[in-house]
């Protein structure tokens, strides 16, 4: 069992421990806490010595690569490097190929490296468990590996590195790092709060180590603040943000978004982004002397526990693009569907059946019940239709394309129709939904699928229904410009009439086949074809100059 020795004082100030020592870190899960127990272990190997000097435990491989990237970010090139272990075939290779100095991975993928005899145990002089609650609450597997792995390594000093102590870190530290030297967490001063400010729900942004720089952009293209300050722990993260700024357009002596240290200041300002997760509470609390609107931190996911102790449960995701953006659209399509309902007056009937209602809800409470109601009916329906729909038909062949019914593509009962603009006019799907359904007179449940383009759109709408649309709309303005639509069926027959390269095809033609046409009764030279005697093969019919057919000639 690993004993407590001398512990020295690394050059840096940290504390360092040797082969046979052993030390618990109480820190917060960040990229700025790697450094703190990590950069001592690493100063003491030795490249000469060869073989795996430091092991580091994760609870998966994204801690793995973020432990990685930031050694090599701290150290350089030419520093002494940590090989993230993803995948067991390649770990192989380089331990076959190189020495390997130090390593980073799983419980179970270190172990099986020990017992295939690829990670050597008299060369390990520290194991370094980055989070032990982490690793713990990973489930009795990981345990296992963890105790596994320990246990071979029994002679390597040991690092413990958690955010909090737990009863289960407790014990693990009671059975493979007793008597172990405690180091805790920097004092933290809490500044006052201003009487008349409240600190706004901290939102985050989930990224992984390596993809912080276009997390940043892609936020300040969302958010677009008024004014900013983007607070960096370090000088490395403080260049890349910079640089970032620089990309977007903005410059040094731009004082609406700026680049901090740490410290973000009094001045007030609209948005606070950590470009990395603050690590006590005195960095997160400090900021309300700028009393931002908002405040945003980029964080991978293993920072998100700990800033929401931070936070104090006060976190709230924040997502860009994606699924959130898809759904405002939704919600526009069904706002565009009730802007025409009204606009076209209010139905008597339905305001007559709603009525006694409103003596006992609010007018917001009953269209949300009857939007509610509408929804699910149409879910009910698209559920019907599909379980409904028929088998798939087979391609037509190549000239044999179907036209019945509506077009083309068209779901049954439907006909689509051709709109002369598109996304780069600036249109939305409810812009056109809107005029459809506003300015064509029909319920938004007539109008089926929109398929906008760049240049053009396809609006699916019913049988029924298509030919007043396009009286209607017709002509139309949409966002300043003047719209045409027709049918798709239409736009086909007249690129169909134009013909190859856009010529009209010749309207004295017949429509008859080759074969079918009326022969020419003009003679020839060498008589009509049915009384020609067949040709032979490789033959020709026409005459050889200067004489008879060279196989004649022969003959002769």
């Amino acid at each position: 069992m690993p004993e407590l020795e001398e512990v020295g004082e690394h050059a840096s100030g940290q504390t360092g421990v040797g082969r046979g020592q052993s030390l618990v870190y109480t820190l917060p899960h960040t990229t700025e806490s790697i450094a703190e127990f990590l950069t001592p272990a690493l100063a003491r190997v030795d490249p000469s010595a060869g073989g795996t000097q430091v092991v580091v435990v994760t609870r998966d491989t994204e801690t793995a690569l973020v432990i990685s990237e930031e050694t090599l970010r701290l150290s350089g090139p030419t520093g002494i490097e940590v090989v993230p272990i993803t995948n067991a075939a390649r770990a192989s290779r380089l331990f076959k190929s190189r020495p390997v100095l130090a390593v980073a991975g799983t419980a179970t993928e270190l172990l099986a490296l020990v017992r295939s005899s690829l990670l050597k145990l008299d060369t390990v002089r520290t194991v370094a468990l980055a989070w032990a609650d982490d690793i713990l609450e990973d489930g009795p597997e990981s345990v296992t590996a963890l105790e596994g792995l320990l246990g071979e390594l029994s002679e390597a000093g040991r690092i413990v590195v958690a955010r909090k102590l737990t009863p289960a870190v407790e014990s693990l530290v009671e059975r493979y790092a007793r008597r172990a030297r405690r180091v805790g967490p920097a004092d933290m001063v809490m500044p006052q709060t201003p009487a008349d400010y409240e600190m706004p729900i901290i939102k985050y942004v989930t990224v992984a180590g390596s993809a912080r720089t276009s997390a940043l952009r892609r936020l300040l293209d969302d958010l677009d603040p008024p004014s900013a300050v983007i607070v960096a722990r370090d000088e490395a993260a403080a260049t890349d943000a910079s640089r970032i700024l620089r990309t977007l357009g903005y410059h040094e002596d731009d004082e609406s978004i700026t680049v901090t240290r740490g410290y973000v200041g009094s001045v007030a300002t609209h948005t606070v982004i950590f470009y990395q997760p603050p690590v006590t509470p005195a960095e997160l609390h400090q900021i309300s002397q700028a009393k931002p609107v908002q405040v945003v931190v980029v964080a991978a996911p293993g920072e998100v526990p700990w800033l929401r102790e931070l936070a104090s449960g006060r976190l709230a995701p924040l997502n860009l693009h994606g699924p959130e953006r898809r759904a405002h659209d939704r919600e526009e399509t069904v706002r565009q569907e009730l802007r025409a309902v009204l606009t076209r007056g209010l139905p008597t009937r339905e305001v007559i059946a709603l009525e006694p209602l409103l003596q006992e809800f609010d007018g917001t409470e009953l269209a949300a019940a009857a939007l509610y109601l509408l929804e699910r009916e149409r879910a009910q329906r698209r559920q019907a239709d599909a379980n409904q729909a028929p088998a798939a038909k087979p391609r037509p062949a190549d000239g044999e394309r179907s036209r019945a019914g509506a077009g083309a593509g068209a779901a049954a009962g439907m006909i689509r129709l051709f709109v002369t603009i598109g996304t780069r006019d600036g249109v939305k799907v409810g812009d056109l939904m809107g005029i459809i359904a506003g300015e064509g007179g029909i319920p938004g449940d007539h109008v089926g699928k929109i398929d906008l383009q760049e240049s053009h759109a396809l609006v699916e709408v019913a049988e029924g229904d298509a030919a007043g649309v396009i009286a209607r709309v017709n002509g139309s303005m949409i966002k300043g410009r003047r719209v045409v639509v027709r049918g798709e069926r239409d736009k086909e027959d007249r690129e169909r009439a134009a013909g190859p390269r856009g010529r009209p095809e010749r309207s004295g033609g017949s429509d008859r086949p080759r074969s079918d046409r009326p022969r020419s009764d003009r003679p020839r030279s060498d008589g009509p074809r049915g009384d020609r005697p067949p040709r032979r093969p490789g033959s020709s019919d026409r005459p050889t100059r200067g004489g008879p057919p060279r196989r004649d000639r022969d003959r002769s």
